[in-house]
């Protein structure tokens, strides 16, 4: 059982190909590298469908990174400011946890990778969990452990969910729930990991395989409030952190943290004219996609 969202198949990370800012600045770009990631382990990717829409993941991505990552977000209970960000039909009850799943199921690894620069995942100490619970507990908002656990200890729980790559679980140790993600294993993940110490291009046959051709004609994707402001503030403080661009990037996010609601709404507004931007330039080139056909 995989005690969070690590396991055997990111037993190392491959270099991150671009900075941070790159990353949360072009929302194609960050998809590219995205898909890219998944490709390079072989995992089974596609963009999550909730409420009838596609999620979208770079601002999920972003959410998550400007308050510090998956697990800082998790700590400080911070799940119902980046839900807030989301626009999501009332009939989802559960946004929280689903967020979490698909976070921790396609951007734990990415984050750990693309923000926090890491060349291999950290280890987690044995009956340390990750949880992605919901909002109403309290052990559902930290990273709990249970240190009288050892070895070979039997533990009972329930499948809450399943996803691509294994299940959402609810497990009992003693008193205390914890929640968690189990992940599949299977032969396929070895021969991964030995092709990537070897000579051949495999991975970057696969990363081919799995880019598509730019269209010139497509519209540019529509950015978020928060990608316009971090536009604007890179811009400023760039001179001040000259090659310091994780440093750049937590400014920013600081900066983004602190600003009132009436103040973010500037912005807010900026990436909803963006949006609609997009949505009648989609219209627009869809239309002339099927003349041409």
């Amino acid at each position: 059982m995989s005690n969070g969202p690590s396991s055997t198949k990111y037993s190392s990370y491959p270099k991150a190909e671009a900075q941070y800012q790159q990353i949360i600045q072009n929302p194609d770009f960050f998809l590219q590298k995205l898909r890219a990631f998944h490709a390079f382990y072989g995992t089974n990717f596609r963009v999550p469908i909730v409420g009838g829409s596609s999620l979208d993941l770079h601002q999920l991505f972003i959410e998550v990174t400007t308050r510090g990552g998956i697990e800082k977000v998790i700590k400080e209970r911070r799940w119902k400011e980046i839900i807030a960000a989301f626009n999501f039909p009332t009939s989802i009850t559960s946004a929280s946890f689903v967020l979490r799943k698909y976070y921790l199921s396609l951007l734990y690894h990415f984050e750990q990778v693309y923000y926090f620069q890491k060349e291999e995942p950290s280890v987690i100490a044995a009956g340390q969990t990750l949880s992605y619970g919901d909002d109403d507990g309290a052990a559902s908002e930290r990273l709990s452990a249970n240190s009288n656990l050892g070895d070979g200890s039997l533990i009972s729980g329930t499948i809450d969910g399943k996803f691509d790559d294994g299940y959402l679980v609810t497990m009992k140790v003693g008193s205390e729930v914890l929640k968690g993600v189990l992940y599949h294993t299977c032969p396929e993940q070895d021969a991964y990991q030995s092709r990537s110490t070897s000579d051949e291009p495999v991975h970057l046959n696969r990363r081919k395989n799995h880019t598509a051709v730019k269209d010139p004609a497509h519209p540019k994707r529509n950015r978020s409030g928060y990608t316009f402001f971090f536009a604007e503030q890179y811009q400023i403080l760039r001179p001040s952190y000259h090659g310091q661009e994780r440093a750049i990037s937590k400014k920013i996010g600081h900066l983004w943290s602190n600003l009132t609601e009436a103040e973010k709404q500037v912005y807010q507004e900026k990436g909803l004219r963006d949006k609609e931007r997009y949505k009648a330039e989609m219209l627009e080139y869809k239309s002339s996609q099927q003349v041409q056909g």
